[in-house]
């Protein structure tokens, strides 16, 4: 029996350390072709790498995650509060369908910890600040992601109140609202590719804002591209380095690819 458990625990390992190569690979490529840029030299076989790709972008998605769906949470708690509030202020009587989802909401701890999603609120609200500050990128597009969530998490309550969905179908349209929230955030945020580039800087394979020393037939080559003649430092930003043969480098707005053995990065 000892060797049979024993051979199960290394199957189950070596399906979960294939499933995370096989998941870096893919994190790769796509940081790959959003740069349109393959290095020569690295081979599939080159594990560690694609390990270390996966770990940092897994860490950072999942830390978003919990920023949006605090954040989604919070947003819902205040607008069933305010909802509630204002028929109370009207003298009027509270929909049944408002009750009940926000009760339900209460029993599902959706709504629970409040004064915890406030702080990672505040938390998120810090990194979407510093996203667009660095990025320069739109804000209105994360922060409707986030609005988009926020409704998606208070349909999650409302399907368990919802009497006209059938009481077996209720898990799985639950299941089908919070896949389709997941769903929208990636493809309405852009978060994806904030998190893949802050996952390549962790590992170093992308630095912005480096000194760079050239020499070789890579000097003349950058020389002669970016009119700087006699010049052997350069300072831009390095998209795709240390890893494999040739590196990716933006160069007075120009992207260059020079082989890693011609090129020093001083950061």
């Amino acid at each position: 029996m000892f060797p049979l458990n024993r051979i199960f625990k290394m199957d189950v390992a070596r399906n979960i350390y294939l499933c995370l190569t096989g998941a870096g690979v893919i994190v790769f490529i796509f940081y790959c072709m959003r740069i349109n840029f393959f290095p020569t030299g690295l081979t599939i076989s080159d594990v560690i790498f694609f390990l270390m790709v996966i770990a940092p972008f897994a860490l950072l998605l999942i830390f978003i995650l919990v920023l949006w769906y605090s954040m989604s949470v919070l947003i819902s708690y205040a607008v069933m509060h305010c909802i509630m509030l204002i028929f109370r202020m009207a003298r009027k009587r509270i929909p049944s369908a408002i009750k009940g989802t926000y009760k339900i909401g209460k029993l599902l701890k959706i709504y629970h910890l409040i004064p915890v999603h406030v702080l990672m609120s505040g938390i998120g609200g810090l990194v979407i600040y510093s996203v667009v500050e660095s990025s320069g990128d739109d804000p209105q597009l994360i922060l409707l992601s986030i609005f988009i969530t926020a409704i998606f998490i208070t349909l999650i309550p409302n399907a368990y109140f919802d009497k006209r969905i059938e009481k077996n179908n209720k898990k799985k349209h639950s299941i089908i609202i919070a896949a389709s929230a997941l769903l929208l955030f990636f493809v309405i945020s852009d978060m994806t590719s904030i998190i893949n580039d802050a996952g390549m800087r962790l590992i170093g394979v992308r630095r912005n804002n480096v000194n760079m020393l050239l020499q070789g037939d890579d000097l003349h080559m950058v020389r002669y591209l970016t009119g700087e003649q006699g010049q052997d430092f350069f300072k831009g930003d390095a998209l795709f380095t240390g890893v494999g043969t040739t590196s990716l480098l933006i160069i007075n707005h120009k992207k260059i690819i020079v082989k890693n053995e011609n090129l020093t990065l001083s950061f």
